[in-house]
């Protein structure tokens, strides 16, 4: 009885321990693209990741903005020209696949190094902050411009990953690992591989009591108590594994993932624009498809 009951306490505390450590799990996931740029679908730009830093969000994104006209390779490249100071996002759902796709204005960054001036046209994609210590750490995500009248990409940032990492999950926690989150795939594997060696561990023990009940008849009370007791700590151990299976099954469904970017071929557009210089008057035309 006593081992019964300790079996029992166990359980109970396994899943206080679970509770407490769910605020801990659910903690918000860093991009999938930090640290890990999307493949561009065009050479008329690419995708860079600048790290940048301030006391606020808005000087780590002026800061940002420094790092971004540094980039040597740019210097030259572009002198496609849009308003400096924009660089808010709007956010509007998009009909594939119930994505969010980010619309944002383009940032031009004039520079002059040694006497000589150059533009940076780029267009901001996404950003993640990681904040320490009164410091604001910021992880921008840009398009930017390798050639004059560049062809952005559609880009769309979501953290919805479908029924796939549901289906993943028969084994616990690779739906989580598919969807960024490793500490919690980690501990659901961890936790699940613990309940299936109680199950095995507690499984044999009990056997092994009701085989020695029948080889020493004289002891077999005693041997049928113990067997009793870790029959109850097998099936604690039983429920124990299918409630984590079944938690990391509805989680990997409903949790959202890191957010990650998807890119798609820019749509084909027309713009037609005047113009007027000291020498000459005119219509500037691009079609981008």
């Amino acid at each position: 009885m006593r081992m019964r009951k300790r079996m029992l306490n166990k359980g109970r505390w396994t899943a206080m321990v679970l509770l407490l450590m769910l605020p801990t799990l659910c903690m918000a996931l860093k991009p999938k693209w930090v640290g890990n740029t999307p493949k561009e679908l065009n050479s008329s730009y690419k995708f860079m990741e600048i790290t940048s830093y301030g006391t606020d969000i808005h000087s780590a994104r002026i800061d940002a903005l420094h790092m971004l006209a540094q980039d040597k390779d740019l210097r030259n490249a572009v002198t496609i020209s849009v308003d400096a100071e924009k660089i808010t996002k709007v956010t509007q759902k998009g009909g594939d696949f119930d994505m969010q796709e980010d619309i944002t204005d383009e940032v031009e960054i004039r520079v002059k190094v040694r006497g000589e001036k150059y533009k940076v046209q780029a267009a901001k994609v996404d950003e993640y902050v990681e904040r320490s210590r009164g410091e604001v750490r910021m992880h921008t995500l840009f398009m930017v411009a390798l050639q004059d009248n560049p062809t952005f990409d559609r880009t769309y940032v979501n953290s919805s990953y479908g029924v796939t990492p549901a289906l993943m999950s028969v084994i616990p926690g690779l739906g989580q690992l598919h969807k960024g989150s490793k500490v919690k795939a980690a501990t659901l594997f961890a936790l699940e591989a613990v309940a299936v060696a109680g199950i095995i561990v507690s499984d044999n023990e009990r056997a092994s009591y009701r085989t020695k009940m029948k080889e020493q008849p004289a002891f077999a009370k005693q041997y049928k108590n113990k067997s009793d007791n870790w029959e109850t700590a097998r099936n604690v151990c039983i429920g124990a594994a299918a409630g984590i299976w079944l938690y990391n099954i509805v989680d990997a469904l409903a949790a959202k993932g890191a957010r990650r970017v998807v890119v798609k071929k820019a749509r084909t557009s027309f713009a037609m624009r005047p113009y007027l210089t000291t020498e000459e008057t005119g219509i500037s035309m691009a079609l981008h498809f």
